[in-house]
């Protein structure tokens, strides 16, 4: 992000302070019962790297964070989420659609059509094909 012409780090934070996607990344170390050379190992990074991200002295980049999803086989939203996975909420659209069919006796369909449709509606029922 530039500000000013100066450039941020999205994942920054104040010195020691761990941020709580590497917190996710730690519980996901623990989790999967790996110790921080074997984690380090999976993600690609360098022992030294990783203790001092999960030790809260050094920040992730954003493609850092994509290339460790990658290498756990996650998308990059999960490692922000974790434990929980994040789903989009499926198509809430709200008109409903419905078609019934429905066989009658001719002495009932006008009855029962009149009910649906009201009579205003009444030259539908009459009308012949």
């Amino acid at each position: 992000m530039i500000i000013n012409n100066k450039i941020y780090n999205i994942m920054s934070k104040k010195k020691n302070e761990t941020h709580f996607v590497v917190k996710n990344l730690i519980k996901l170390m623990n989790d999967r019962d790996l110790n921080k050379t074997k984690f380090a190992e999976l993600i690609d990074f360098k022992e030294p790297k990783w203790n001092k991200i999960s030790n809260g002295n050094q920040s992730l980049s954003v493609d850092e964070i994509s290339k460790i999803a990658e290498k756990l086989d996650m998308r990059e939203i999960d490692l922000f989420t974790y434990p929980d996975k994040f789903y989009e909420p499926k198509n809430t659209n709200n008109d409903v659609k419905a078609q019934i069919t429905v066989e009658l006796k001719e002495e009932l369909k006008h009855r029962v059509l009149e009910l649906v449709f009201g009579n205003s509606n009444l030259e539908l029922l009459t009308k012949k094909e």
